[in-house]
């Protein structure tokens, strides 16, 4: 029996706890972000079923219910650390209702962690090599 409940179910299981944060954006340069530790059942349940493969062809679908969100998606992304096994990153092209489905489990004894410096989300001032193309053509960021 280990000593930290799960957050989600709240037992306390004998094996150790993936760490699971989940982060969307509700508004350009906005960042929520929630902590969970999650025990293998509650892992499978809520984040295993979601990684499903995306196309490099094709439209992008809710890995949730497979609904079409090439065109309006609600993403959520997550970032996993499972015990001897290490980090697992996941896009999820969510459907606006699944979004919000998976956004009220996400935060179910969750811990919402602090709004990180914009450097850390790649805000910080100044010209990124990444958009250095982008501005030689004129397209630049809107504020």
């Amino acid at each position: 029996m280990g000593l930290i409940p799960c957050s989600f179910c709240q037992e306390r299981p004998g094996e150790k706890l993936s760490q699971v944060t989940w982060a969307w954006n509700p508004r350009p340069k906005e960042r929520i972000a929630y902590r969970q530790k999650l025990c293998l059942k509650c892992f499978v349940t809520n984040v295993l079923g979601l990684d499903k493969p995306i196309e490099a062809k094709g439209p992008l679908t809710c890995p949730s219910c497979g609904t079409d969100t090439e065109f309006d998606m609600d993403p959520v992304y997550v970032t996993a650390f499972i015990p001897g096994s290490g980090k697992m990153q996941l896009e999820l092209a969510l459907c606006g209702s699944c979004a919000v489905e998976i956004r009220v489990r996400a935060q179910t004894h969750a811990e919402l962690l602090p709004e990180r410096e914009p450097e850390s989300r790649g805000l910080a001032p100044g010209p990124s090599p990444a958009t250095s193309p982008w501005e030689r053509l004129g397209i630049v960021p809107r504020e």
